[in-house]
């Protein structure tokens, strides 16, 4: 185990890169995670896996006029940000001998039995490290910032000191104003998302969808090329948040 002048180092790291939100998991198996999105898929001898983020301004949330667009420029922007202190990260612990691979806060992405899942699904990696628990609409909440949050990280082969998990529920049990406002009812009371029709009616991108319309593009890529290199960044936009602007965490 590692000295904690590392984990302070990293700490400070992000604190001034604007990340509030800090913890450390350490490499377990996790049943809700395939073996294929395991930390050991991306990096063999994996130990511990840091995570961070950012939280979204209420303001942007429940703006009286323009919030979906401000909320799409906002995690754009933010995600590029969480994406450089990870690559970041990775060298400095590389500098101290410590191979690390950065996870992306967005894409790429993967698909999978009809579902979307990052090459390292933040947010169950996150609860590990004691940034938040998970909640019924599949959303990180944290204690400070509820579910207003973007997510980054790191998977390394120091063995750091796991960060202690808060205690007791965040998501209330007999709260379902995120399965009543979807407008798409992929969100169960059990807390299963279909992330298929989650992400099919929260994204909008013309450039994808003009591109999927023509036979010989789908034949020459795959569906999962034409998403990563044609909906990163600004190409795509968010038109549906609703799940995030009715949690009563975040009001």
């Amino acid at each position: 185990m590692l000295g904690k002048s590392v984990e302070v180092e990293i700490r400070d790291l992000l604190s001034g890169d604007g990340f509030p939100i800090f913890g450390i998991a350490a490499v377990i198996k996790l049943p809700s995670v395939p073996v294929d999105f395991s930390p050991q898929s991306l990096l063999g001898d994996a130990k511990s896996i840091i995570c961070y983020g950012v939280p979204i301004p209420k303001g942007i949330v429940y703006a009286k006029a323009n919030s979906l667009a401000l909320y799409w420029r906002y995690c754009n922007m933010s995600y590029r940000t969480l994406d450089t202190a990870s690559n970041r990260l990775c060298v400095i612990l590389e500098e101290k001998g410590y191979p690390s691979v950065p996870i992306y806060g967005c894409y790429p992405w993967k698909i999978v039995n009809r579902e979307f899942w990052g090459l390292l699904p933040l947010v169950y990696w996150a609860e590990q490290a004691g940034l938040g628990k998970l909640t019924k609409c599949g959303l990180l909440a944290n204690p400070t910032y509820g579910t207003r949050i973007l997510l980054g990280g790191v998977i390394t082969t120091a063995e750091l000191e796991p960060s202690e998990k808060p205690s007791g529920e965040i998501c209330p049990p007999d709260c379902f104003e995120c399965v009543n406002i979807c407008p798409v009812k992929a969100i169960e009371k059990t807390g299963k998302v279909n992330h298929n029709l989650c992400m099919s009616y929260a994204n909008s991108n013309p450039i994808l969808a003009h591109l999927l319309g023509d036979q010989s593009w789908k034949e020459k890529f795959s569906f999962e090329t034409l998403m990563n290199t044609v909906g990163v960044d600004d190409h795509g936009s968010y038109s549906c948040f609703e799940c995030l602007r009715v949690c009563p965490l975040n009001r």
